[in-house]
């Protein structure tokens, strides 16, 4: 028997797993005044820049509109979560940084993530996992082959 899957439930399955790991993040942090949203961009630039780093560099990496994370850094400024460090050399260049108080909380925040994340996972074997990333490359990939050819079929029609 083969089974058919369309493309529609393969992309709502991808978004129903983004979706419950912050939902149970969200719960997690319940009472904190912290959206899930919020818990796993903190966790990411714990992850990936504890140093700080750029809004556009983050936009880049995770394919947000700069408006959204704009916005998203905003609240997690007035929150007292991260800060932005003024650049010398560029002042509109505003470099994002993690504040006293979410290295406070550093410890507690990855492992809550990597726990969640480890229970969300662990019904699939080191294989398996293996095999999800790949695909997801590949579907990455594919969307921005997809998305430059758009821009270059843009230019085309520019005058």
């Amino acid at each position: 028997m083969t089974e058919r899957v369309r493309a529609e439930d393969l992309f709502f399955a991808i978004k129903r797993i983004g979706l419950d790991w912050t939902a149970r993040m969200e719960m997690r942090f319940h009472g904190e005044n912290i959206t899930g949203i919020q818990v796993y961009f903190l966790v990411y630039i714990l992850r990936h820049h504890p140093q700080g780093t750029y809004i556009t560099e983050v936009c880049r990496e995770i394919g947000v509109a700069k408006s959204t994370l704009s916005e998203l850094v905003r609240k997690l400024k007035d929150k007292g979560y991260l800060a932005f460090e003024k650049n010398p050399e560029d002042i509109r260049r505003k470099r994002i940084i993690p504040t006293q108080k979410l290295l406070i909380r550093k410890s507690q925040l990855l492992e809550t993530a990597d726990r969640t994340e480890a229970e969300i996972f662990s019904v699939l074997d080191h294989q398996e996992q293996i095999q999800m990333y790949r695909m997801e490359k590949k579907i990455l990939t594919q969307l921005t082959r997809m998305e430059d050819s758009e821009k270059k079929k843009q230019e085309v029609y520019l005058p």
